[in-house]
């Protein structure tokens, strides 16, 4: 009795430890995606990107008059050095998943020149395949890739306008005209997923910023799990809905999705 009991506080020691700090690490990275979703490439100056590594915790890299900065954040539970246990699905159910958002920010002669986030979060309660109790499995993620790059987002516009006229398709709205351009690409690798990609102009205007890095990051601590891409990155998934439909071709609207 009393062994059972010990272990029963031990567990409940080690969820509070492990979730108090995965709420911590969120609201870092929640505060990192409004700062970044702030900044404009013909605005902002090193200056400021300086103040927001420096109270983000981001590392700077410096050649000549070019440099970058890192910004990493996650659960211990994404990271590979983590035992295997700690990387069952199961966790999932006390709201233990691994997560992680990874920005980097690039300036040239004091300007900023391009900027990219990858936001994701681990999708579980279940396992694809089980090595033994104290062996991982496998999650599933949802992932959200946001680019702030001149040229990605011309290329990217490109290539939609050159598969829409060969799919025959007329819009009355150029595709990424209002700065912003979301795909829905396959993702291929262990445990599979789901993916957005989100295009940001330059001259992006702020309610397509707003939009572009509308990150639900509570779906990575929250005991009721997102299942969906909508519930995860919901402004970008109502635009990528709606560009579909404006191309007359079918858009999946799960229950789970914010109305709007």
């Amino acid at each position: 009795m009393i062994c059972a009991l010990a272990l029963a506080f031990a567990v409940t020691l080690f969820w509070a430890l492990a979730y108090s700090v995965s709420i911590h690490r969120r609201h870092q990275a929640e505060r990192l995606l409004q700062q970044l979703s702030s900044l404009q490439q013909n605005g902002a100056s090193s200056v400021n990107i300086k103040q927001i590594a420096k109270a983000s915790g981001g590392k700077e890299h410096c050649a000549n008059d070019s440099c970058t900065y890192d910004f990493e954040y996650g659960s211990a539970f994404s990271s590979s050095r983590t035992p295997q246990v700690f990387r069952r699905t199961e966790w999932d159910y006390l709201a233990l998943r691994p997560w992680q958002v990874t920005a980097q920010i690039r300036t040239s002669n004091g300007n900023l020149t391009d900027l990219y986030v990858l936001a994701g979060v681990g999708r579980g309660r279940g396992w694809l395949y089980n090595e033994g109790l104290f062996a991982g499995n496998m999650w599933a993620w949802m992932i959200v890739n946001i680019s702030c790059d001149p040229r990605q987002f011309d290329e990217r516009i490109k290539q939609e306008r050159e598969y829409l006229e060969s799919q025959s398709v007329r819009r009355n709205v150029d595709p990424g005209n209002n700065g912003i351009f979301v795909g829905k690409p396959n993702v291929d690798g262990p445990g599979s997923g789901d993916a957005l990609w989100v295009n940001l102009s330059p001259g992006a205007p702020p309610e397509s910023r707003i939009a572009g890095f509308d990150v639900n990051l509570r779906c990575a601590t929250t005991i009721t799990p997102c299942t969906h891409l909508c519930q995860f990155a919901p402004s970008a998934w109502h635009v990528y809905a709606q560009d579909m439909k404006s191309n007359g071709w079918w858009a999946e609207e799960p229950s789970e999705c914010p109305t709007r």
